[in-house]
């Protein structure tokens, strides 16, 4: 029987369609495995988020509820909340049933940090229903009232609200509207009592808790942005406190705290915080679409400080940096950058363990100039393949190369589904994107 001329394309068409299929279906299975491996071992019955367990003891912990003594709490509980919220808001049926349940174990846990220092709007480092352990407990405080029996640690840092507290607000207000209000409400009422500060119970400003127009002598941006979205956030979320929205223009207007906080991150020689690059673009996802909402003037210099941010970063082809990126600025968001996400998300490791061991990575050629805390980097950026296990990888130098063994510690998944999800959002609105 002869064929038509076209059966050949047909065919070949067929196998591309398939082949690109597998291959959204294997993003789609890593996402799975991290989040089942989130609700087995990492997430608290409270909703606490336990980033880093050690895999000999967490089953115990769990039971009893001596969590581990982390240090970022609510940054990865803000964050979990902050992406369930998202893919819900972008997916329909069980899937964002199960998205809704994910974003509302986040905001209790996120919760719970807040409201277990006692002291309002100020977040907690992490908390475990047991003592602390280990020579250094200076940081540490016991709750009291329903918290008794609680232990929580203090001297929070502007990163747990901008990469937590912002994230999970900006991106849950619509599905979670009063939670979201109270969280950033309760935090703004700290900022104002305490002029934007953040304050232990001792009476005395966190380490890194300046969040006030004068932060860093003025330098501080992410400080600046930080304190900014707070009282943005609680001006649009509570539009009747004419306050909020009074003290929002004054920052904005006479104090420029949006304006001069476009500079968020130096890099001298290579060497650079690669932390404050998180920090601004989580800051970022969220001021700009609020800003657009709101009518706030505050929208052309966001833009503009979101435009500085990206021409830094983007030779480091940091995924998440671009996904947000490609979600603020569709119209400049190639496909190639898109492919080039996806590609670094087929490579990313399935193994959050610190396993160790490449020969691969070990033969890297080195810089001659150490990074900022004298460790080796590779004289250019490791292949995603071959990163070594990491808390968060959209935090870390992508040019590291320290290796260590220890495969009883688990990191979790979370950096790879808040870039999965977000591709995920951004391809079913679009139609160059691999799947």
């Amino acid at each position: 029987m002869r064929r038509s001329p076209g059966w050949r394309a047909l065919v070949a068409l067929a196998v591309l369609f398939m082949a690109q299929r597998a291959r959204a279906d294997a993003l789609a299975a890593k996402a799975d495995a991290f989040l089942s491996a989130i609700h087995a071992r990492h997430l608290s019955p409270q909703g606490l988020f336990l980033y880093n367990v050690d895999l000999r003891t967490i089953g115990g912990e769990l039971a009893s509820g001596a969590y581990p003594a982390m240090a970022d709490g609510p940054t990865f509980n803000g964050l979990f909340a902050g992406a369930a919220c998202a893919h819900a808001e972008a997916t329909s049926g069980e899937e964002r049933a199960r998205a809704l349940a994910d974003a509302a174990a986040g905001l209790s846990g996120l919760e719970l940090l807040m409201d277990v220092t006692g002291v309002r709007g100020l977040l907690a480092r992490t908390a475990r229903r047991a003592p602390p352990v280990g020579p250094d407990q200076s940081d540490w405080h016991a709750g009291s009232g329903r918290f008794a029996g609680w232990f929580w640690r203090g001297d929070v840092s502007q990163d747990q609200y901008a990469n937590g507290l912002v994230p999970a607000v900006g991106l849950c207000r619509r599905l979670f509207a009063e939670r979201s209000r109270r969280l950033v409400v309760d935090a703004e009422a700290h900022l104002v009592t305490h002029r934007f500060q953040l304050v232990d119970p001792d009476g005395k400003r966190t380490t890194y808790g300046d969040l006030s127009p004068t932060s860093g002598l003025g330098w501080n941006g992410i400080g600046q942005l930080t304190g900014y979205a707070i009282v943005a956030l609680a001006a649009a979320l509570d539009p009747n406190d004419a306050q909020s929205t009074a003290l929002r223009d004054r920052l904005r207007d006479r104090d420029r705290m949006v304006s001069r906080a476009r500079f968020t991150n130096a890099r001298i020689f290579g060497i650079t915080d690669y932390s404050n690059d998180l920090m601004s673009f989580d800051l970022y996802r969220v001021l700009l679409p609020l800003a657009l909402e709101t009518g706030d003037p505050a929208e052309a210099d966001l833009r503009a400080g979101l435009w500085r941010s990206w021409l830094r970063v983007r030779d480091d082809h940091n995924p998440y940096f671009a996904l947000v990126f490609c979600e603020l600025e569709p119209e400049s968001c190639p496909a190639r950058l898109l492919a080039e996400v996806h590609d670094a998300l087929a490579d990313f490791p399935a193994e959050k363990r610190k396993i160790g061991g490449s020969a691969e990575l070990a033969a890297l050629p080195r810089r001659w100039l150490p990074a900022r805390k004298r460790e080796d980097e590779a004289r250019e950026l490791v292949p995603m393949r071959l990163r070594p296990a990491t808390s968060f990888e959209w935090k870390s130098s992508p040019y590291r190369v320290t290796d260590v063994v220890d495969p009883s510690t688990e990191y979790t998944g979370l950096d790879y589904l808040v870039a999965y999800w977000l591709y995920d959002a951004l391809c079913r609105t679009r139609g160059d994107c691999p799947r």
